[in-house]
């Protein structure tokens, strides 16, 4: 049960911000009673409003999502607090193209300034090294806490939901898309424009790279839509749902599929029962193909163009792959109809698994979530300080928040003035809030499902709405 506090206990502490929330909530919910359980204190929630009440919030270790350039700024803020950064990156395992991933996603300065960079896996941490000459040791191939919730006993507790899906919609085929750069949220110039004005874009020749990629993509995404159309009509018996990525526009997809009946548009919730609950699952380059495998879900890559430069290599390889309209409906028939079902379509598991360890540490032994939380114990045990009350002390530490403040105030008074209601939308989107009994739900399922975590409680935050103490202290 949520139980009221006006204090914040003494630390130690994790800051663990959310932003995606479908994406992120319950594998940082998991990180967070996993961190409670050594003994840390856990704030998670919105991570506007955890930046927003940085100053306000003990001195702890920060966990970011990326090491981008744009997050140079809340790691220094956190720095000058007295906070320690850790990161790892959300789109580290099933990126396109290596070098602008290296280019748009991995900061040296902002890796300068964390204690620790959690790879997906050693191919991952190899390719950072190859920018990311200088402190290597920082680097822990870990692996990632959502991938620790497609693992058993953690999985279970998706098992209700996934009965819920099929009784709301039957049996049903589930397609998910990645096309953000070319069906984005906000537009469909959006990335190239936002990369320029941010000045990420090199030079023309970069320009023009980035708008071939887009256009690439566009290619795939009307070649999606006219694949969903025959296969709407091939099983009429059967709902299909398109699941966009986080980024790209629900109206896009909504006014593309209209003309088929059995098509429903539906972005809710986490993948993982949605995976589960499908008949099969279709996508192209998305890491829920990944996550379709290890769970041995039934799963098809779709690619009826090829790109050795734009296709993402893991999510693809490790599936059965269509090239045609017609052959991905003779597999999906296979899939729904034929005995041999899923298992007559599969690749070499074996082979598929040895790919899928060089990719993604923690799905054997140690887990992604434990292993990050004794990492994390030895920062802690490396700056006693973080076991100190308060944020700061001393003069140093009154101007640090007073700055912070500032900064805070200047930038909700700039935004409210440029009538940015494009970016409150998008964020509205990826983050739509953060219920009590959310949290208190999501923390009472981990405990049914593991039997661990029982003295874990979760406390609301003084000050916020949508940030929780996650915490097996009594506050």
């Amino acid at each position: 049960m949520v139980s009221e506090t006006d204090r914040a206990p003494v630390g130690p502490y994790v800051l663990l911000p959310i932003e995606t929330k479908a994406r992120e909530f319950l594998a940082k919910t998991l990180l967070g009673c996993v961190a409670a359980e050594a003994g840390f204190h856990v704030v998670v929630g919105d991570q506007n409003e955890l930046l927003r009440y940085l100053s306000y919030l003990p001195r702890g270790i920060y966990i970011d999502k990326s090491i981008v350039r744009t997050k140079i700024g809340n790691f220094r803020r956190n720095r000058k607090l007295g906070n320690r950064v850790v990161a790892w990156c959300e789109e580290g395992l099933s990126f396109r193209v290596p070098e602008t991933y290296l280019r748009e996603r991995i900061s040296r300065t902002a890796f300068g300034m964390v204690d620790a960079f959690f790879a997906w896996g050693s191919s991952h941490a190899e390719l950072i090294r190859q920018k990311l000459v200088a402190e290597p040791e920082k680097i822990v191939c870990t692996g990632n806490p959502r991938f620790d919730l497609l693992l058993s006993p953690y999985r279970e507790i998706f098992e209700q939901e996934k009965e819920e899906l099929r009784r709301r919609y039957g049996a049903f085929i589930l397609i998910n898309t990645n096309f953000t750069r070319y069906n984005h949220y906000n537009g469909r110039d959006f990335v190239i424009r936002n990369l320029k004005e941010a000045g990420r874009i090199q030079d023309a020749s970069h320009e023009r790279f980035l708008v071939k990629w887009a256009d690439y993509l566009g290619e795939m995404f009307h070649r999606f839509v006219e694949m969903i159309g025959k296969v709407s009509q091939a099983f009429p018996g059967f709902a299909v749902i398109v699941r966009p990525h986080p980024s790209e526009s629900l109206d896009s997809w909504k006014q593309e599929t209209r003309p088929f009946p059995n098509v429903r548009v539906v972005r809710e919730g986490n993948v993982i029962p949605w995976i589960m609950a499908s008949e099969v699952m279709i996508h192209n380059s998305c890491t829920t193909g990944v996550e379709a495998f290890v769970m041995e879900e039934p799963v098809i890559a779709y690619r009826p163009i090829v790109s050795e430069t734009f296709d993402s290599f893991l999510p693809n390889a490790i599936c059965p792959t269509a090239s045609s309209t017609d052959e991905l409906i003779s597999m999906i028939d296979t899939c729904v109809w034929k005995d041999t079902g899923f298992e007559g379509l599969v690749p070499d598991r074996g082979e598929c698994r040895d790919v899928v360890g060089q990719y993604i540490s923690g799905l054997e032994g140690v887990t992604a979530c434990d292993h990050v939380v004794a990492r994390l114990q030895e920062i802690l045990a490396a700056h006693p300080e973080l076991l100190e009350e308060g944020m700061q002390v001393g003069l140093h530490g009154l101007v640090s928040r007073m700055r912070a403040r500032a900064v805070s105030v200047k930038r909700s008074i700039l935004h409210g003035w440029k009538g940015r209601k494009w970016l409150r939308d998008y964020m509205r989107e990826k983050f739509p809030g953060l219920e009590p009994f959310e949290v208190e739900d999501a923390v009472e399922s981990l405990q049914r499902a593991t039997g661990r975590f029982e003295k874990v409680r979760v406390y609301p935050f003084p000050k916020t709405s949508s940030c929780f103490v996650i915490s097996k202290a009594v506050l």
